[in-house]
């Protein structure tokens, strides 16, 4: 080829690259598809290098989108709280909206926890190449659409921690290719359909925690493909099916639901069987049965035993987690447990006793939980060092026992994270001090509830890794003076009912993210420190029966946790654990006593929502802050027994959660302020023994108390006092207006006004009928007329009755 002619080509290629390339960036994500996007008004905190979904750039770029390469149709959608989806822990809200199915060409649609509205669509079935739809842990309502069984191409649908009613679709059977189902968590009912036998290719099938009923269908025999079956939290009431289970499973669920009467045929099949769940099940298995299976996890909890731990379970050489949990099972801890590869172990709330075990366990268990039995004797002092700890750590329950002796120091190194419950025994001696002090591996611990003494060591610095210290109700004395630093990670310190002395540590208001402070019933004095209005996520505050002086300092209205008002406080699920760790198949480590409506209440959970102060029985003087009002989110208060004076400040009718408010024994003066009758939830008054006058405000919650609430208060009155009480204990009905009386008065007298209107055009018709009958005689004969033959034809009539 010669030059010119090469030339001349690359001129050519350069001009067709320079004038086509706008066309080709101008293929951009359509206008319909980009708006259905923006309808589901998703809302993000994002990084720095993520897309908003705007409308001033493409939505290929957006956010979780994934678009063609080729023609910008958008292909996927992934928003939420989970790992591997691409998406940060900023989203909220969301509407699942119908314009959702203007997106045709969609094959995977993942809306995870981001509590997205809305109900599913009919037109869903018209996403053709839809192949993966999970909206997880959002608040869908409604029921599942038919339509939904057209998406042929699904591998995978997960619809589970919704609010989905109504019947299970009985055509998801034409989902050949459906591989996991899952519809855990939501409200449905009814019975699994028997067509769904036919989902030959189906892995997985959570229908756990729903309403369902019934028993599983025989058709779940030909289900060869299928491995996990998770049918626990429903009314299933299956016992031993003859048709069997199919032999492809490896995980059964099927606790939480009607009484289940298992026997060895229950496992027929089940060859390949690895994780077993059952509860509130009676075992009819005999002594010699060997398993065709080796389990790799067991959870038996409320099953009837007949007091011993069944013999077939040492079988099972591959067990690394079993759980036998309130099953009344008595007796010694057989010797060959410690023998197996168990790495959990749960046998709580039984009837064992005898020591926890005779030597060192050949098996290292990293978490431990026998309490609430009668095991006796010494904890062990010879452990097995654990190199290697699960991501909850060591968990070590030996709580509510009859344990003795002293705690042994090996526990302090134990493992790279322990969590040790040792409540409610009857150890003594002296608290190794290495569980707590800087540098202990030990991040939650409760000694609560022992008889255990001695003195704290002086400059003694709190480990800034421990995140639950309860060591209430023993024998502990001395001054409390530990020091804590800025960096600690301290959720709850319980010390109360011990003999410690002296003033408050003011180190404590460097533990920023402390959430629970419980001091009461020891021998504290001075006064309450106002480095305590420095912790901003402080919910609960106990400094009870001590000999606390001076004022409440003025900066507690300033709590953070307890400024937030919530309206539907109870109705959330999250929770402050009480010794801070829960995990699956495990129980809390702690409870909390409160003094809250006049009774000390035990709270082994307490809600993120639940606040309170109580600082009764001390020796405080002085005013009430002001403006205590601000603190909205508080639902008990309690300053009974001290030496306050003043006027009970009316803000405390801006405390709207307030449930159990108690100022009695005081020297409070004035009147009760009227606005208490704004606290709609107060259930609990006690105002009495003070200085109070005046009358008792008449409206709201305040008509409802007994007179053991005002009493002691001279110069007090009206109901339910005596004094000036001149209706029965219920308030009488409110007064009637001046108006509605008069209208009232009204409507019982005759309505002559109307009668007289009646007789009126009565009279003027009759009138007309005269006047008219007068002026024509034709019409006066055709009246009359008329007249006579209606009397001929009522005669007779009249006279044949009378006959």
């Amino acid at each position: 080829m010669s030059p010119l002619l090469k030339f001349t080509y690359t001129i050519a290629v350069i001009l067709i690259v320079f004038f086509t390339s706008p066309f080709v960036c101008l293929s951009v994500c359509p206008k319909k598809e980009s708006e259905a996007l923006l309808s589901l008004s998703f809302t993000f905190k994002l990084t720095d290098s993520s897309t908003p979904w705007t409308n001033e750039t493409d939505c290929c770029e957006w956010h979780g989108i994934k678009c063609d390469e080729n023609n910008s149709h958008v292909l996927g959608i992934s928003v939420g709280i989970m790992e591997g989806l691409l998406i940060d822990d900023g989203i909220r809200g969301g509407v699942i909206a119908d314009s959702l199915c203007k997106l045709p060409f969609l094959t995977r649609l993942d809306i995870w926890d981001t509590g997205a509205t809305g109900t599913l669509s009919s037109c869903l079935g018209d996403l053709q190449y839809l192949q993966f739809l999970r909206i997880v842990n959002s608040r869908l309502s409604g029921i599942i659409p038919l339509s939904i069984c057209m998406l042929t191409n699904l591998t995978e649908l997960n619809l589970g921690g919704n609010q989905l009613s109504g019947s299970l679709p009985f055509c998801l059977n034409k989902l050949s290719s459906l591989s996991s189902l899952s519809l855990a968590n939501n409200r449905l009912s009814g019975q699994i359909p028997f067509t769904w036998g036919d989902l030959a290719l189906l892995k997985s099938l959570d229908v756990s925690f729903n309403q369902l009923s019934g028993n599983l269908p025989s058709s779940f025999v030909g289900l060869s493909s299928l491995t996990e079956l998770y049918a626990n939290g429903n009314r299933f009431n299956q016992s031993n099916p003859s048709w069997g289970f199919p032999s492809s499973i490896q995980t059964l669920h099927l606790s939480l639901n009607h009484e289940l009467t298992i026997s060895d045929t229950f496992f027929h099949n089940l060859t390949k069987l690895e994780h077993l769940s059952l509860s509130n099940c009676t075992l009819n298995i005999s002594t010699s049965w060997i398993p065709n299976f080796q389990l790799v996890e067991l959870e038996l909890v409320l099953c009837q035993m007949d007091g011993q731990i069944p013999p077939w379970i040492s079988t099972q050489f591959s067990l690394g987690s079993l759980t036998l949990a309130n099953n009344g099972v008595a007796g010694e801890i057989p010797s060959w447990l410690w023998a197996t590869s168990l790495s959990e172990l749960n046998l709580s709330q039984n009837h064992l006793h005898g020591p926890l075990f005779p030597n060192v366990p050949n098996s290292v268990i990293s978490v431990l939980d026998v309490s609430s039995n009668a095991l006796n004797g010494c904890i062990p002092s010879l452990w097995p060092r654990i190199e290697y700890s699960p991501p909850q750590g060591f968990l070590l329950m030996l709580n509510d026992n009859m344990f003795t002796g002293n705690i042994p120091p090996n526990l302090c190194k134990l493992s790279p994270s322990v969590k040790l419950n040792l409540e409610n025994n009857k150890l003594d001696g002296m608290i190794p001090w290495c569980l707590i002090e800087d540098g202990s591996t030990v991040d939650y611990l409760n000694l609560g509830g022992n008889s255990l003494e001695g003195r704290m060591p002086q400059g003694f610095i709190v480990s800034s890794g421990i995140t639950s210290l309860v060591i209430r109700n023993n024998q502990l004395s001395g001054a409390f003076l530990p020091s804590f630093t800025n960096h600690t990670v301290l959720r709850i310190l319980d010390i109360g009912y011990n003999k410690f002395t002296g003033h408050l540590p003011k180190s404590i208001g460097k533990i920023s993210a402390l959430q629970v402070l419980v001091m009461n019933d020891n021998q504290f004095s001075g006064e309450i420190l106002s480095e305590i209005g420095d912790l901003k996520q402080l919910q609960i505050l106990d400094l009870s029966s001590n000999n606390l002086s001076g004022s409440i300092p003025h900066n507690i209205v300033f709590l953070e946790a307890m400024a937030v008002a919530r309206e539907d406080a109870y109705a959330t699920y999250s929770e402050l654990n009480y010794g801070g760790y829960v995990i699956r198949k495990f129980f809390s480590l702690g409870g909390l006593d409160v003094t809250s409506k006049g009774t000390k209440q035990y709270y082994p959970y307490i809600l993120s929502t639940f606040t309170g102060i109580d600082l009764s029985n001390n020796q405080l003087n002085g005013d009430v802050p002001f403006d205590v009002g601000k603190m909205k989110g508080l639902i008990f208060l309690n300053l009974s027994m001290n030496n306050l004076s003043g006027i009970i400040p009316h803000s405390f009718g801006d405390m709207s959660q307030l449930e159990s408010l108690d100022l009695s024994s005081n020297k409070f003066s004035g009147n009760i302020p009227s606005e208490l009758q704004s606290l709609s939830y107060l259930g609990y008054l006690n105002l009495s023994n003070n200085n109070l006058s005046g009358n008792i405000p008449q409206g709201g919650q305040m008509i409802t108390f007994e007179n053991t609430s005002y009493s002691g208060n001279q110069y007090l009155q009206g109901c339910p006092l005596p004094r000036n009480c001149s209706w029965p204990k219920f308030a009488p009905p409110p007064p009637v207006s001046a108006a509605e009386n008069k209208d009232e008065k009204e409507s019982e007298q005759i309505p002559w006004y109307q009668i007289g209107v009646g007789w009126s055009y009565g009279a003027g018709f009759l009138i007309v009928v005269v006047l008219l009958l007068s002026v024509r005689e034709r019409w006066r004969r055709k009246y009359f007329k008329r007249v006579d033959d209606l009397l001929k034809f009522m005669f007779p009539f009249m006279r044949n009755r009378r006959l």
